[in-house]
């Protein structure tokens, strides 16, 4: 039996993705981006890395997927980039099946630790300070508010923490069954 249909909401270059499906290759990933130019970054390294990934030129904010086509989606770095992050949540809720879930990964608005940052190494420190800076001109998420916009989209069990050295917040929360 196939295992479980996952959209990768923005997969942009697809590294997220394909590290994922190698982790667990019962996973289905469909990747979803807005940019033609970052799919074709996707198809080219997933096809250098062996990884059955399929790919999808979409619109966040309108799937095209039926309701409940999906297990559960993925975003990372999405959806500070996009005009209305609310409407694209309920979007992801509509696509995903009851009890299925969701992980977002989005820049933090609360001050990092650079200092954790450099102890990560100068790429880590260099990556998360240019995210820091694409993410100012965009916006920014606390726990509270990235909770409250998964729970207004209607997903549940919401819950939000700090990663990347407090640069990065992560948030899961499910559609209700």
């Amino acid at each position: 039996m196939p295992g479980p249909r996952v959209l990768d909401l923005g997969i942009g270059p697809g590294i997220g993705a394909i590290a994922m499906v190698r982790a667990d290759a019962s996973r289905r990933h469909v990747g979803l981006d807005v940019s033609a130019w970052m799919l074709r970054r996707a198809r080219r390294r997933a096809a250098r890395a062996g990884v059955a990934l399929p790919l999808v030129r979409a619109d966040a904010l309108a799937l095209p997927a039926r309701a409940g086509a999906f297990d559960g989606a993925t975003a990372h770095s999405v959806l500070y980039l996009l005009p209305d992050a609310a409407a694209a949540l309920r979007e992801v809720r509509r696509a995903i099946r009851p009890g299925g879930a969701i992980a977002v990964l989005e820049p933090r608005a609360a001050a990092p630790d650079l200092l954790r940052a450099l102890g990560g190494g100068a790429r880590h420190a260099i990556a998360m300070a240019m995210w820091r800076g694409m993410s100012g001109l965009h916006g920014r998420f606390g726990e509270g508010a990235l909770v409250d916009l998964l729970r207004a989209a209607g997903f549940e069990d919401a819950r939000a923490w700090p990663v990347l050295s407090g640069y990065g917040v992560m948030a899961t929360a499910a559609r209700p069954g």
